[in-house]
């Protein structure tokens, strides 16, 4: 099983906040940790697969992926993001786990399309229950397609745009 982040060298940070936890459900669970950035990441203790993010295989690097990670610590510049990798990973119909935080909660529907999550104990639960129950995975992954299709893709939003190009125009 491979659970996957995707981000840049800024917010690498991010995912290092859940190496003590991923470290011990290493010891419970066989997985490798996929990390999609700069392609230098390491991480003691853990089987991680560092690659560089490529837009050219970008959506088949994340097709590898089980299990998807939005952890994000609770501060202000948080707020202001858009919730993109969870959809990101939500369009492909990858579980998603991300932190109770800013547009997650637009996003996510905790439990059904996703996890939200507020502590160290919540991110642990939700990890052990995905990496133990693939009919959970499939479940969660595919109601997560379908609220991405639902709210946020573009057939969804096309009215949206074209009152837009209307009042412009």
């Amino acid at each position: 099983l491979v659970i996957g982040w995707s981000g840049s060298h800024s917010t690498e940070p991010y995912v290092r906040l859940l190496l003590p936890l991923l470290r011990e459900l290493g010891r419970r669970h066989e997985f490798k940790l996929l990390v999609i950035g700069t392609g230098n990441f390491t991480a003691d203790g853990l089987n991680v697969e560092s690659i560089p993010w490529r837009e050219t295989s970008e959506v088949s690097d994340h097709r590898r992926i089980d299990i998807g990670l939005y952890p994000l610590p609770n501060e202000e510049w948080v707020h202001g993001k858009s919730g993109l990798k969870a959809l990101q990973y939500m369009a492909l119909g990858i579980p998603t786990i991300a932190t109770a935080v800013g547009a997650n909660f637009r996003v996510i529907e905790d439990q059904v399309s996703g996890y939200l999550v507020r502590s160290d104990l919540e991110w642990t639960n939700c990890l052990e229950k995905l990496l133990e129950d693939a009919d959970l995975r499939r479940d969660i992954g595919t109601k997560a397609r379908e609220r991405v299709e639902k709210y946020y893709s573009v057939k969804a939003n096309a009215s949206v745009y074209l009152d837009i190009f209307k009042a412009v125009y």
